[in-house]
């Protein structure tokens, strides 16, 4: 039996069978919106991933070696972008996924 997503797409893109979890899906949009050169910004976490905990996964994926630049726009708007791709070494076999499959293409 398939699981039900909360999220389909993100930014036109579909979001791939094999992400699994709210922090697997956050690291593959910021993949995604580096190759697009395009931060993600707060709201986008909120309404478009439907996350409100993104600042703790951000933080785990910093303590993991992910490289996010987080950026004040003012108006409580702010902006993160993935400044370096990250190694797929040293990562869990499902972030390793998310960045030979969507990272090979930044």
């Amino acid at each position: 039996m398939a699981t039900k997503r909360l999220v389909r797409k993100f930014r036109g893109m579909k979001v791939p069978d094999y992400i699994t979890s709210k922090s697997q899906l956050i690291a593959w949009a910021l993949l995604i919106s580096r190759r697009q050169n395009k931060p993600i910004s707060n709201g986008e976490f909120v309404f478009d991933l439907r996350c409100t905990r993104y600042g703790g996964v951000i933080h785990d994926l910093r303590k993991k070696g992910w490289r996010i630049e987080t950026t004040n726009e003012g108006n409580s708007k702010y902006t993160f972008r993935l400044t370096k791709q990250p190694i797929a070494y040293g990562q869990s076999l499902a972030y390793q996924n998310i960045i030979r499959k969507e990272g090979s293409n930044v």
